[in-house]
This record gives C-alpha cells, structure tokens and sequence, in this order.
C-alpha cells in the first residue's frame, strides 16, 4: 500500500516577485513526516534521534519537488540545512530549508487594480498514487507564516490545497500545493 507522507511548510520569506519574468522566489521550511518501522530502535526514555544530512543519503526519502520550479537550492552554509530526527518507534521528521523560484502567470488586464494568484506545487517525482500519499499534515494548520510585508505588494492570504494530477507516462499522482493572494 502507498507510504503515507505528512507534509507542513513554514514560509520563512517571499524574496522577490517579477512582473517581468512571471515568477516569485520564497525560503521556506519543508518538513516531511512518515514511519519506517526498520529505523526503530530500543529506547528507554522514548528520546529521538537528530541526523544531519549525511544519513539522509543512505535512507529512503520522500522525492518531493516542487512542479513549476525555475530554479531552487537547499542551503547549505555552514552544513546543508538538512535534519532527520529519527524516533523510536521509527516515526521520521525530514526537514529541508529550501529557496525556490517558481513560476507565476500574471494577468495585467486590471492594472493597477489587479490582484495576482500564485502557488507552489508539490509532487512525487517517481511516485504514483499506489506508492506515495502525500497530505497536509495537520490539515489547513500544515502552512504556516509569519507576517510577511513586500514593498510592492499586499499579501492577501495562504491557503492549502490538494488534488490528483495525471501523467499518461507515470499515472496518477497526489499533488498537494499553496496559494499567495
């Protein structure tokens, strides 16, 4: 049966919107959330475990990517902003600080009255719906900011959302996103 992937997102900052290339850049926080029974181990106190990066190379992770990205990187200074905490019952927090560009179509026609709809999108890469389910975690709670202010632009609100996406290649897929208004 399909692995169960909890997901939550703190927004930490929307760096730029460009009218210009249609797109807007945010840092983020991305946390994924799933058991792997063989991770358990013995513990007396019921303590985690925190990893950093390297175990995440030679573990099974969730290929999240984000479907209209330009460009994204997880940063990486001093050490890759990469943490796996590890329970003992073998429930698995994977969190990723990542900036990503992503593309945003504007509509213009109501300038300077326009009000501009963009989201970022999540998928499995290799994953259908029979392998993976990604969900909000903790359902409309999952996306979390701060008071975000741009110089150019009112923030309206975020919001969640989910949906299935199919690909004649790969089949369905279980996509999840966020919206900016």
């Amino acid at each position: 049966s399909a692995i169960p992937v909890g997901i939550d997102v703190q927004v930490e900052s929307i760096d730029s919107i460009s009218e210009v290339n249609m797109d807007f850049t945010m840092t983020l926080y991305l946390r994924h959330y799933w058991k792997d029974e063989r991770l358990s181990f013995p513990s007396r106190n019921n303590q985690s475990r925190t990893f950093d990066s390297r175990l995440v190379k030679k573990i099974w992770v969730p290929d999240v990517f984000f479907v209209h990205s330009k460009r994204s990187f997880i940063h990486d200074t001093t050490m890759e902003n990469i943490m796996l905490r590890v329970y003992p019952d073998g429930n698995i927090l994977y969190s990723v600080r990542v900036t990503v560009t992503a593309l945003c179509s504007m509509d213009f026609s109501r300038f300077p009255l326009d009000t501009q709809n963009c989201s970022l999108e999540l998928e499995s890469y290799a994953y259908n719906e029979n392998d993976l389910m990604l969900y909000w975690k903790n359902g409309n709670d999952s996306l979390r900011t701060d008071e975000i202010v741009l110089s150019q632009f009112f923030i309206e609100h975020f919001h969640a959302s989910s949906g299935l996406a199919f690909y004649s290649s790969t089949g369905v897929k279980i996509g999840m996103g966020f919206h900016i208004h």
